[in-house]
């Protein structure tokens, strides 16, 4: 209430008074809350400190924005496609071919951090929560 009252001060919107954010409270323990509380139990709410500058709060919900990922390392022919293939269908992850990552976004012979950040571009945008990702150097 506090922080939202501070925000009032100089956001010049009509609606930051405690009336309204009553309201808001409300609103937000009837409808929203349950929610929250349901996609909490299958791992998808996170909680951010919102207290911190922008470039602290934009970096926690970055981080919370990310897929969990996992690596699976190995040398060539080893079972790891086969490997993978089980363990993404049993655990509820999606299996990312690191080779054919780089192949198919035209960053074969690209500097390193390039394609690291090709990667967590691709990562940002991914929809499954859990990553498993073959054939990382």
């Amino acid at each position: 209430m506090s922080r939202c009252l501070k925000r009032a001060e100089t956001s010049g919107r009509a609606d930051d008074n405690v009336e309204t954010l009553l309201k808001r409270f409300k609103a937000f323990n009837e409808q929203s809350k349950p929610v929250v509380d349901l996609y909490m139990k299958f791992g998808k709410v996170h909680y951010i400190d919102a207290s911190g500058t922008v470039n602290e709060v934009y970096q926690e919900t970055k981080k919370a924005m990310l897929p969990e990922t996992f690596f699976l390392i190995g040398p060539k022919s080893s079972g790891k496609t086969t490997l993978g293939n089980a363990l993404a269908e049993r655990c509820n992850m999606k299996l990312l071919d690191f080779a054919s990552f780089v192949k198919v976004n035209g960053l074969k012979g690209k500097d390193d951090e390039i394609i690291t950040m090709a990667l967590i571009k691709h990562l940002i945008n991914e929809t499954n929560p859990r990553i498993l990702i073959e054939d990382f150097p």
